[in-house]
């Protein structure tokens, strides 16, 4: 028998077994009619139904310079130790409605997987059809009874370098309708008996398709440059050999993974101010961002919960004056075109003005906030996550640089950022209400107990849907921005700096950083900690984003200059209640007092009347009132 006949039959089988032509093809001399006619001999006797040829599948005919063998394809599989960063569901948006008909990625597939029309009812509720389950052989009828498998479950994927992925990525892998062998609609206990196995673990019952099993396996994995490990490899490599190995497929075109792994060097995003800042930071994205957020850029606490949304989102995070739209601001909201602008803070953060001004330049606005800090973090996160998060950072109101590497985290896993009375004598009741709302099953508290309490962590521990609560702190703001990093990230090529004695530049920058699954380090102004220029190495970070001017951050953290002690953090003594609304002249320098102490001492002035983080609000040129 020749080789090129070995081919043919192999392709034949796999057709037969149920593979589109589109996907399984035999080479370009010996015909596509060939191929079709024993395929069809085949399936005539197994019961499938007949291959239809569709010229319109141009790839059987014309698509020959994409064919390969099946091994051939397999042999281009990159073999590598799988990711030891922890794996969350969550991490993966699923089920999605990416093209808004109602329908989702569940239904889109046993729509289209029913050998007969399906039943509908209200919406795109499906009441029956008819599933063939190849994995078993078994048909069904009610879609109860039906699971939709991916073929590369998806924390094998996360294993297999997903984990390096954007969370725009990794909704597009686990939604991916573009190839039909990567979603497959099964009968439910024997997906739910494969679970995350790879083929070295788990092979479908029906040992008459174990090689179209595996062809779809090496297929997927191709298209998403995900790595096999070596008893995968093992297993593949056996099923191979012979006549499955020779099968000709058509290599699908290969999923852009690799756009969040930046170019080695050094790239500052920097501007006039603080909000020209954010704008260099927001001009990452490409236009036609699903949102935009917009906060304040004259205070912390409302963008803090905001950045891990706007990575959720996949869209910027924006910063404007209380007053005004900046010009570079709108102009830049206009380049992004979003479907949505969400505004973040009440009408005494951000003015009904400056919402006026925002609503002409989306389809859809809203705003997130509530009557303080932490009710507008929880109105953030309620909206942000409609499908839960089984993963959720807790960081201190009261002061930012915690909040800000661990946003940078909680965006890279898809994860919310609560901001929590870290002093308090627990979670308060609004707080617990979310936290199961959206199954939080795994606390992460960000900070030592001088910020977040003992009790609150006892607190967390208590709530009923959480199992494991942890810690990151270390002994200042640089070495707890470390810890949260070193336990999040297990590889890094990308990482970012803000200075760690302010907040602006880095809200912006954390949002993008999580959206690029990247870390966000605070540092000093001047040098980077040793142990993190240690840690860079190991994590094989190669690109280093600088957020903010040299004013700011200097050529020396550029550069990984190693500072030569840990670097004092110099904390102003107390002002006690030396100061009223009547010392300051005009409203700027009010909030900017207050800014300076609060992260210490709180509002010991008292001059923040109604606690939503806005001072003075009667002197010249404070936010209008709500």
């Amino acid at each position: 028998m020749t080789a090129r006949l070995v081919a043919v039959l192999a392709s034949a089988a796999l057709l037969a077994s149920g593979f589109t032509v589109a996907n399984v093809l035999p080479a370009a001399a010996v015909g596509d009619e060939t191929t079709i006619s024993l395929a069809n001999q085949a399936r005539a006797i197994e019961g499938p139904g007949p291959v239809k040829f569709d010229a319109s599948m141009s790839t059987v005919s014309t698509a020959s310079a994409n064919q390969m063998a099946v091994s051939q394809l397999f042999a281009q599989l990159v073999v590598a130790t799988p990711s030891i960063t922890a794996y969350e569901r969550s991490y993966f948006e699923h089920w999605v409605d990416a093209d808004s008909n109602g329908c989702d990625t569940r239904h889109e597939v046993l729509i289209a997987e029913s050998i007969t029309p399906v039943v509908r009812g209200t919406g795109c509720t499906i009441t029956s059809g008819t599933w063939f389950s190849w994995y078993d052989g078994v048909t069904w009828t009610d879609p109860s009874d039906v699971d939709i498998d991916h073929m590369v479950p998806l924390s094998e994927a996360w294993d297999s370098g997903a984990d390096r992925w954007t969370a725009t990525q990794r909704r597009d892998f686990a939604n991916d309708v573009t190839l039909d062998v990567a979603l497959e609609a099964v009968t439910d206990n024997v997906n739910q008996s494969k679970g995350a196995s790879d083929p070295a673990s788990w092979l479908p019952p029906d040992v008459d398709v174990q090689c179209r099993y595996v062809t779809s396996w090496i297929l997927v994995k191709f298209r998403w440059g995900l790595t096999i490990d070596g008893a995968e490899r093992s297993v593949l490599s056996d099923i191979l050999t012979g006549e499955c190995g020779a099968a000709l497929v058509v290599a699908p075109s290969t999923a852009n993974t690799m756009s969040a792994l930046p170019e080695p060097g050094v790239v500052r995003l920097s501007g006039s101010n603080r909000y020209a800042t954010a704008v260099a930071i927001s001009q990452q994205y490409q236009p036609e961002v699903d949102a935009v957020y917009v906060a304040t850029g004259t205070n912390y606490p409302d963008a803090l919960s905001a950045a891990p949304a706007a990575a959720k989102q996949g869209g910027p995070l924006l910063l404007t004056p209380p007053t005004g739209l900046p010009n570079s601001v709108r102009a830049e909201i206009l380049r992004l075109q979003p479907s949505l602008i969400v505004v973040v803070g009440g009408a005494g953060v951000l003015s009904s003005t400056i919402y006026a001004q925002l609503s002409a330049l989306a389809p859809n606005i809203r705003r997130d906030g509530g009557a303080n800090r932490y009710e507008t973090s929880r109105i953030v996160i309620d909206r942000a996550f409609p499908e839960g998060a089984s993963k959720a950072f807790f960081a201190t109101g009261a002061n930012f640089p915690d909040a800000l590497s661990a946003s940078a985290a909680a965006g890279t896993t898809g994860s919310p950022v609560f901001l929590v009375n870290g002093l308090a004598g627990g979670v308060d009741s609004a707080t617990a209400s979310l936290i199961q709302k959206l199954g939080v099953t795994s606390a992460v508290i960000a900070g030592g107990t001088g910020v977040v309490s003992s009790q609150v962590e006892r607190s967390l521990r208590a709530q009923p849907s959480v199992n494991t609560v942890v810690r990151y702190a270390g002994s200042n703001r640089y070495a707890t921005s470390r810890e949260i990093n070193r336990n999040s990230f297990a590889a890094a090529p990308q990482a970012f700096f803000a200075v760690g004695t302010g907040f602006a530049d880095a809200l912006a920058g954390a949002a993008l950083a999580g959206r690029n699954s990247a870390p966000l380090y605070v540092v000093p102004s001047t040098c980077v900690p040793a142990n993190i220029v240690d840690d860079l190495t190991e994590l094989g970070t190669t690109n280093r984003v600088i957020l903010g001017g040299t004013g700011v951050l200097s050529n020396n953290v550029a550069n990984l200059t190693r500072c030569g002690s840990p670097p004092p953090i110099v904390i102003p003594s107390n002002p006690g209640d030396s100061k009223n609304c009547s010392s300051f002249s005009a409203w700027v320098a009010a909030q900017n007092w207050y800014n300076n102490y609060f992260p210490h001492y709180g509002d010991v002035a008292r001059l923040d009347s109604d606690n939503d983080g806005i001072v003075c609000e009667s002197l010249p040129g404070a936010p209008p009132s709500p």
